[in-house]
């Protein structure tokens, strides 16, 4: 399947560095890269302001009460331990998102970078691991599949927090995309009662809510649904929009 078209559309042992940036409520900080490509890994997400975007929304939107860290380098992950209040984010994981979107040549079919596109996934998934952070941290209460609740909540803080930030969540929708068309036509069993949604259904729910957050601008977007299907699937991404934000923003501080 193909994506909508679009205008822009030997192991040693790990050792903490110091916090390379912190706040009261999170702390960043980096395991010791084990190889090269590792420490280009490190020096890039440094250098990106992805973290210092990520303090930025936190501590203005979605503050904490216990100290978050955000730890890279990990084995495991991405992924949210509620044990530690910790997020871990694997060096390799940057490189792979990077991977992609070099192999679906990005930057010659919508003229953004794969780099850019690799942060803005990097980014919406800091976000995803947030959310679950800030739901055990606030106690909220989720009604369904946490793992949809807090892809709804990293697409709306991007979309309404960030610059440029529905561009951004189109990157982290496309990743989805490119990583359910590197799948097999079938699914293993352990995948149908998986906490996550399919790839191609988070990337599908993520168009529909950068659609619906400002349908006139994204018109375009979700051309790939049938025509039989298209005006409902619009109406209802309007609606969902508006009812994701409206159920989130009864948690987020709006000062």
């Amino acid at each position: 399947m193909s994506i909508r078209s679009r205008l822009l559309l030997l192991p040693i042992l790990a050792v903490f560095t110091i916090p390379a940036f912190a706040s009261d409520k999170i702390v960043i900080r980096y395991l010791t890269a084990k190889s090269q490509a590792e420490a280009d890994i490190k020096t890039s997400i440094e250098q990106s302001g992805v973290n210092q975007t990520m303090i930025e929304l936190a501590n203005n939107r979605f503050p904490y009460r216990q100290t978050l860290t955000i730890e890279y380098g990990s084995e495991q992950g991405p992924l949210y331990d509620p044990d530690q209040h910790l997020v871990q984010i694997p060096y390799q994981f940057y490189q792979q998102a990077l991977d992609y979107f070099k192999h679906n040549k990005y930057d010659e079919k919508y003229g953004k970078s794969a780099q850019s596109g690799a942060m803005d996934t990097l980014l919406h998934t800091l976000l995803h691991e947030a959310g679950h952070a800030y739901i055990a941290d606030q106690k909220i209460p989720i009604l369904g599949k946490e793992e949809d609740a807090v892809d709804n909540f990293a697409a709306m803080i991007m979309i309404e927090y960030v610059d440029n930030g529905d561009d951004a969540a189109i990157s982290a929708a496309d990743m989805f995309a490119f990583e359910s068309e590197d799948r097999p036509d079938y699914y293993d069993f352990g995948e149908y009662i998986d906490e996550h949604s399919f790839d191609l259904q988070r990337y599908f729910s993520t168009l529909c809510l950068v659609y619906g957050s400002d349908p006139e601008k994204h018109q375009d977007l979700l051309d790939e649904v049938e025509n039989d299907y298209l005006a409902e699937r619009k109406d209802f991404c309007v609606f969902n929009y508006s009812n994701v934000a409206q159920n989130w923003h009864t948690y987020l501080s709006d000062d």
